[in-house]
């Protein structure tokens, strides 16, 4: 197999579900540090190089970040994913077993807040193929009074959907099997993710009631998948219509629609029960936890359309919803002007006051 070698051009067009820096905003320590991390993501097999299937992924994660630059953003990457002082890291977690590997996540807490901790649980984006756990796009916020806790799942390389919302739903019921160990307030728990991430996060606050999307992965079966708020960046809420699923513009290449048929085992129009059961929209009901909704109105990867329909089908069902649109923002979470400040005020307003009643504790 052909090995890889990455050009720094390539290398800076991607960083995780943000936009990346240009080359004079990074030094070439940062860009090094970024090139090796990148090869690693995708080098499932730990050969250090990447075979044809692992360069094909690679390759597709690239393209999607190519096209979703549009507004340039506030906040630099590597302030973005920077740990802060103070936060202890425990990382590659082990959550639960699926066909008999690992799913891991990674747990930021903050080492000088009083326990027990609120809890954001984050799910990375990549087109459900590619992406990691690690950085985390929301590692500033142990900073803030919160455990994070960044997970892996798995990906369409490996199992079709719905494994991917099964392993997210066990990784929640393991925050709270865990939640003494670790110091976890198993009464507040919230999820965040971007695009595919976002996509996943907005099924774990709509399907709480959805037995066919529950799983019984890492087992904790005894405890609620369920979450107390979400905040969805850029993800894709409807696979159902042609209007939803083509491209964001006519000029772009069809990366939603080539990532479903990777998730749902078939095109959207041939697997349509499946499309159905992964659209967040379709799935919400009266008890569903608040929703902070972020995308940018120039995004060409997920169409804007997107969150306005979730964030209309809540709003519909009496729900606490709330879209944030980000002017000419592209396709990529947290680094534009006010973003981080509204999703922490979000958690804050929803997680950080106890729960009312904690009978039983």
């Amino acid at each position: 197999m052909r090995t890889m070698k990455l050009s720094f051009a390539l290398v800076c067009t991607c960083v995780l579900t943000a936009s990346p820096l240009t080359a004079q905003e990074q030094g070439k320590s940062d860009r090094q540090a970024r090139q090796k991390q990148l090869i690693g993501q995708f080098d499932k097999d730990n050969d250090g190089k990447l075979n044809e299937q692992e360069r094909q992924a690679l390759l597709e994660h690239l393209k999607t970040r190519r096209t979703s630059q549009t507004s340039r953003p506030a906040t630099s990457v590597a302030d973005l994913l920077k740990i802060p002082p103070g936060v202890k890291l425990l990382a590659d977690v082990e959550y639960a077993r699926a066909d008999g590997h690992p799913l891991l996540l990674d747990i930021y807490l903050p080492e000088e807040e009083s326990r027990p901790l609120p809890v954001i649980i984050w799910v990375h984006g990549g087109a459900w193929v590619a992406g990691s756990k690690a950085p985390c796009s929301l590692a500033s916020f142990s900073a803030k009074g919160y455990a994070i806790v960044s997970i892996s799942y798995r990906l369409t390389g490996t199992a079709q959907f719905p494994a991917q919302i099964h392993d997210c739903k066990a990784a929640v019921r393991w925050v709270r099997a865990n939640a003494a160990r670790y110091g976890f307030d198993p009464d507040r728990v919230g999820a965040a993710g971007g695009s595919a991430g976002g996509h996943l996060v907005a099924l774990l606050g709509t399907s709480g009631d959805v037995k066919e999307l529950e799983g019984e992965v890492g087992g904790n079966l005894e405890y609620s998948s369920r979450v107390k708020a979400v905040c969805d960046f850029c993800g894709p809420t409807d696979f159902t219509t042609a209007d939803y699923v083509r491209d964001a513009t006519k000029n772009e290449t069809e990366t939603l629609q080539n990532a479903l048929v990777k998730l749902l085992g078939g095109p959207w129009a041939e697997k349509r029960e499946a499309a159905n059961l992964a659209s967040p929209v379709y799935h919400i009901s009266k008890d569903d936890p608040p929703f902070l909704i972020v995308h940018g109105d120039a995004d060409k990867v997920i169409a804007v359309k997107h969150s306005q329909r979730l964030y209309d089908k809540l709003k519909e069902a009496g729900l606490d919803a709330t879209l944030h649109i980000v002017k000419d923002g592209g396709h990529g979470v947290g680094q534009y002007p006010g973003v981080l400040e509204k999703t922490l005020a979000f958690f804050d307003k929803h997680l950080k006051k106890p729960a009312a009643s904690r009978a039983g504790e």
